[in-house]
Order: structure tokens, then sequence, then C-alpha cells
């Protein structure tokens, strides 16, 4: 079993977004909801390799597996595979292809890369819309205006929020 000082030698990827407001907002790919900010960029890495080393901790402490970096650029690529797809299928690309006027190979080819452009985009839209969702947080949460109750079933050995997530006051007391 690794112990906390092999995962924290492991170069995990370190993403950072400059927010807005000046500050920066840095996350550890491979390890979900592992993420702080800081003011500068040193800050922020700095602030992100403790949650990195908290995240691991905790995950070692109850038993849930560390995952590791991708290790994708290790592989070599040829750029060929072989894919099985139904007869039905099969014919629908080739008429698309003919209809076309190119080969199935390129045909199947243009269709992949449209599909990974899309979720690339999708992605994109994604993260940073939860960017947002996490900076209104925390201006919430820092504010004092709500409470965050998170919870743990021992029996799932999973984090999960209860029904009420946060806490907030009443309207009228926010004005006050």
């Amino acid at each position: 079993m690794k112990k906390i000082e092999d995962y924290l030698k492991l170069p995990y990827t370190v993403e950072l977004k400059k927010e807005e407001d000046g500050s920066y907002f840095v996350s550890i790919k491979e390890l979900p909801g592992c993420f702080s900010v800081g003011d500068t960029i040193p800050e922020a890495i700095e602030m992100v390799e403790d949650a990195k080393k908290a995240w691991i901790t905790v995950g070692l402490e109850e038993g849930i597996p560390i995952p590791e970096p991708d290790s994708l650029d290790a592989k070599s690529y040829s750029g060929r595979f072989v894919i099985r797809v139904s007869p039905a299928l099969h014919k629908k690309l080739s008429l698309q292809a003919k209809a076309n006027g190119v080969s199935l190979n390129h045909h199947v080819c243009e269709l992949l890369a449209d599909k990974s452009s899309i979720i690339d985009t999708q992605n994109r839209m994604i993260e940073s819309l939860m960017g947002n969702l996490r900076k209104q947080f925390f201006k919430l949460y820092s504010s004092g205006a709500g409470r965050l109750n998170v919870q743990k079933e021992d029996s799932t050995r999973e984090w999960r929020m209860p029904s009420h997530v946060m806490d907030l006051p009443s309207p009228e007391k926010m004005r006050m």
C-alpha cells in the first residue's frame, strides 16, 4: 500500500485559471473536488498543494482509492484501432460515405473528430459554469450567509450531502 509521501511525489495535473476578480482558481485534475483559490499564482499553487495533501490523507484514512496521474502520454498511439459495429450501422455509415464521395474510413474519422470537438467544447462550457458556481458558492459561504453541512455515511464510505445542503437565513434576515 502506498503512503501519502508516495502519492505526493506523483506528477498530478495542476490546472490554473485566472478569475474575473484577479484571483487564481487552481485544481488537481485527477482528484475530484481538490481545489483552492489564491490571490497570486504562487499562493494558489501552495494552497492547492495543501489541499492535495489533505485530500489524499482523508482518502487513505477512509480507504477510498486514490487516483493516480493520467499516464496517456506514456502510451504509443499508432493511429489505428479496430471497432466492431452492428451491420445496420456499418451499412448506414457506408451509404453516408458513398453519398459524400469519400471512403468509409475517411467518413468515420471525420465523424469521430467532429464528435470529439463537440465533447471538448461541452467540457469547456461545463468547466466554465462550474467555475462560476464555485465562485458564487465561495462568495455566499464566506459572507456568512449560509452554513454548509456535510455528513458521512459509514456504511458506504462515501460523502453525501444531506437533503438540506445549505441552511440559509430567510430573505428578511439577509436584508438586515
